[in-house]
Formats: C-alpha cells, structure tokens, sequence
C-alpha cells in the first residue's frame, strides 16, 4: 500500500468541544487507536478535507458523537466529488456515533459498529485490494440497511498512543449505550494514575489531575483533589431508582459534604440526564430541595450539568418516549443554592430542546427521514430562528410523531432494529416492559 492511499477525514465538528477546534485538538482517541493499528501493520495514514479526499482510495470517517453525523452530512452532502454517483474513493466510518447510519448511507460504503481494531487492517486491505464484498457482523456495506453485531473487544488496548483501563460499566444503568453495548473487561494492573476501587481517572481528558468517578465511590477519597467529575443521572431518587442509577437524596448530601471536609475549595462536576420519561417538576424540585440543605465545612461548588434523554438504542430505554420540554438549555446559569460554603449551579453549556430532537431523529431514523435530516442541516430558515421556532417549523412541515413516541418491544420494526448486542434485544425489550 502507498502511503497517499488511505486518509482521515478532518471536518468541522458542530459544536466546538475546545478553543483547538482541529483534529489534534479535539483528542480523538478512536482515531489514533485506528492509525495505530495500522501503522503497525505497515499502513500509513495521511489526513484530508472533504476538498482533497478526491485524492485517495480510501477515507476513514472518525464519528465521536450523533453531532458528527450533522457535521459531516453538512460537509459532504452538497458536494458532486461526494455525491454516490461522482464520488471515486471509499468510505470507511466508525466510532460513537455509528449507531444509525441511515442518514449518512449516501455517503458512507462501509459503517463499523463497536470496536474496530481488529476489523480495521482486514477491511482496508479488502478494500484496497479491489474487493467490494468484504463481510463482517459488524460491518455493513451501505446503501443497504441490515442485521449487524456491535462488536466486542477481545482485550484492552494498551500502546504509547492509548492505555484503556476497562471496557464497560457494572451499573448497566436502563438509559446507557455505553453499558449495554460493551462487556466490562478490567486490566489488573491499572490504576497507578488514581484508581479508586472501581473508579478510575480519565487521564487522557483531565491530565491525571481530576478522577472521573462514580457517586458512590466519593468517599473513598483520600487526598484533596480541586475538581471532581461524577453523575447523577436522575433529578430524584425515585427517577435514578427506577432507570437504574441507585443514589439516594441522602448520599447526595452526605457526599457533598464529605467533599467539604478538605480544605479550600472544591469544584464537582455533576453529570446528570434531563427530561427522562415520567420526569415531572416535582422530580426537578427533589434534586433542588435535597441540595440546599447541602451545609458543608469548606467550600464546595456543584455544577449540574444537564444532558436531555435520548432513546439510546441497544439500550432498555430505546423503546421509550421521548419529552421534549422543558428544555434544558433554560436553566443556564441558574443558580440552585448559594452560600458561604455551597454553590450550585446549572452548567452553562446545557443543551437545547433542538439538539434533543436533531440527534433523536438521527438515532431513529428510517430511509423516510431523508427530506427531514436535509432539511434540519441546511434550511436557513432553522437555523436564524432559536430552539422552540426551530422544533414549530419542522413539525409543520414533518411528522415527528415517529422519533418522538413510545415503541413496543413486540411492535415489527423499531428504527434500530438492525443494531443487536451481546445482550439478546429480547432481553432489552423485557427490561424496558417491567421499568
């Protein structure tokens, strides 16, 4: 293989995820995996943009969310060099956000569900070896839409590009893609860097100076640390209990105020999930009440960062309805409580209601979603109007009924019913029956 054979696709993301928008900047881990294991088997890999991929045979796609799939159609769609018809290169995408290739399947030959060091070096070596006919279960060869297997990984992947800690999580939370999706696979010997039982730190997103942990384990910390990222993923007790995160209202204070007893001030990031099903201003109200009777000894300053729910497939919860309002990004800046000690706020970066449904019309969409997906990426009229005048403008013109109801598990076809998991999807839809 020549080296000019094969890219990477850099694009501009939709959201700006740091002031460095670029594709170095933005820590692509996948992608390095990726040009890791192929580096080592004698493959280099250039970068590209969408204006020169003309010059390769082969274009490898690096999707870390559902927003890149709005990013790269948005690059890519009005484009003749990478319409179907014109387009003399190959396309290879993956990560995250291949989990509905449907919207994309115009533009994409071959979508990679799951992990894909060990499908990566076969496929490209296919591919540029004039085969278009390469199978995998966790391949599928669009335009066609069909059966796949997320795959699994056999083992953690440790080089000087990446060493991965564990794959998966315990909590199997109802919500969590990334729970049901992925065996848990623990590495004995790591943790040097801050492992705290089953908590670790995310050392390539925090530099090893903040652990990135579960709630529960917040008090297993033995040395002052000046930020702290955990979830919530509930406002109340009776919704975390229900969908699978177990945190009372009173580990909720208790934690908090264990954090105030170190000295100076302590900043906790706490993620959490808005507009679940059944969620009610009561629900909101609970989380409200419980931190401010908060009182701890030192400084501590919460920030609730609040995630819309999404219908995640290969989830439980893939089945559920999907609530629009209120949205999110209207608590902004609010403040929850404020004293000497205790500071909590919103996160200043919550998303809207349209985001909420942009990337639920991706994760359910269907070959009739095509006119609503172009339209939501290049109407001008969407995209000067703010988030409700948004949602108003695409209703009139779309049926969102689709995206946005309660599916049964028995129902012929879910939008994702091509997506299974080492979990049966009868499983999933049982679950889902008795939450």
């Amino acid at each position: 293989m020549k080296n000019s054979d094969i890219a990477f696709l850099v694009y501009q993301p939709e959201r700006a995820r740091r002031k460095n928008n670029s594709f170095d900047g933005n820590d692509n881990v996948g992608a390095k995996v990726i040009i890791d294991v192929l580096s080592k088997n004698g493959v280099s890999v250039d970068f590209c943009s969408v204006a020169s991929a003309h010059k390769y045979k082969l274009v490898l796609l690096s999707l870390t969310s559902t927003y890149d799939c709005i990013a790269f159609y948005k690059a890519v769609a009005l484009r003749q060099d990478w319409s179907p018809a014109k387009r003399k290169f190959i396309v290879i995408g993956g990560g995250f956000g291949m989990q509905n290739p449907t919207v994309l399947r115009k533009h994409i030959d071959y979508a990679v569900f799951g992990r894909g060091e060990d499908i990566i070096y076969p496929l490209v070596s296919a591919v540029l070896g004039g085969s278009n006919s390469y199978e995998h279960e966790s391949v599928m060869h669009l335009p066609d839409i069909y059966s796949v297997k997320i795959q699994q990984a056999k083992r953690l992947y440790d080089s000087d590009v990446f060493k991965e800690g564990f794959v998966g999580c315990g909590n199997m939370c109802k919500f969590c893609h990334y729970s049901w999706v992925r065996k848990r696979m623990h590495n004995a010997n790591y943790g040097e860097n801050g492992k705290i039982g089953e908590t670790y730190v995310q050392g390539t997103l925090t530099n090893n100076n903040s652990p990135e942990m579960l709630f529960k384990d917040i008090p297993k910390i033995t040395k002052k640390y000046g930020r702290i990222r955990t979830a919530l993923d509930g406002f109340s007790e009776r919704l975390r209990f229900t969908y699978g995160k177990k945190i009372t209202d009173k580990e909720i204070k208790a934690n908090v105020e264990y954090l105030g007893e170190f000295e100076k001030t302590t900043v906790l990031i706490i993620y959490n999930i808005g507009n679940m099903p059944s969620e009610t201003q009561d629900d909101r109200d609970s989380l409200y009440g419980t931190l401010c009777d908060v009182k701890p000894k030192n400084r501590v300053i919460a920030i609730i960062h609040t995630t819309p729910f999404r219908a995640s497939l290969a989830t439980p919860l893939q089945y559920a309805e999907v609530q629009l309002n209120p949205s999110m990004s209207d608590l902004r800046f609010k403040t929850i409580v404020d004293t000497p000690t205790f500071l909590s706020k919103h996160s200043m970066s919550n998303e809207s209601n349209f985001s909420q449904l942009q990337t639920t019309i991706i994760e359910r969409a269907t070959e009739g979603t095509d006119a609503l997906f172009h339209t939501m990426c290049f109407s001008s009229k969407i995209k000067n109007n703010i988030a409700a005048k948004k949602i108003r403008l695409l209703s009139n013109n779309f049926d969102l009924k689709p995206y946005l109801r309660r599916y049964h598990p028995d129902e012929e076809k879910h939008p994702g019913w091509f997506l299974n998991t080492y979990i049966q999807t009868k499983t999933l839809g049982k679950i889902f029956l008795k939450t």
